[in-house]
């Protein structure tokens, strides 16, 4: 199964921390649609936030085996930019829900403090 835990700031609900961690099974390596929808959406929005609001989330993963990534998502000072970097984890969380209602034996998305 494929976890998501998001972190949020107690104070202001901010998106502070998401990881990804898991194979799904849903199917045999290279065919399995859970794991490609997950790690397409994720990789998208660290790359979204590096190449449209140049903000790199220095992402941590485990190549050897894959099925691991993780990012902290930094407080910038700009509020409009912060604004936006928000926008596009809101964005993924949604889109990893969505995911999570049709196949929800293969990927589970939690909110952890």
């Amino acid at each position: 199964m494929i976890n998501v835990m998001i972190r949020r700031d107690k104070e202001d609900q901010r998106i502070s921390h998401i990881t990804i961690k898991g194979h799904a099974d849903f199917a045999q390596h290279g065919k399995d649609i859970v794991c490609a929808a997950v790690s397409a959406l994720a990789i998208g929005a660290v790359n979204s936030a590096e190449k449209l609001l140049q903000i790199n989330l220095q992402p941590l993963n485990h190549p050897k085996d894959g099925g691991f990534l993780s990012w902290e998502v930094p407080i910038i000072k700009d509020p409009m930019l912060d604004n936006q970097l928000q926008l596009l984890m809101k964005a993924l969380i949604l889109s990893l829900e969505m995911i999570e209602e049709e196949y929800e034996r293969y990927i589970r998305v939690k909110k952890v403090d």
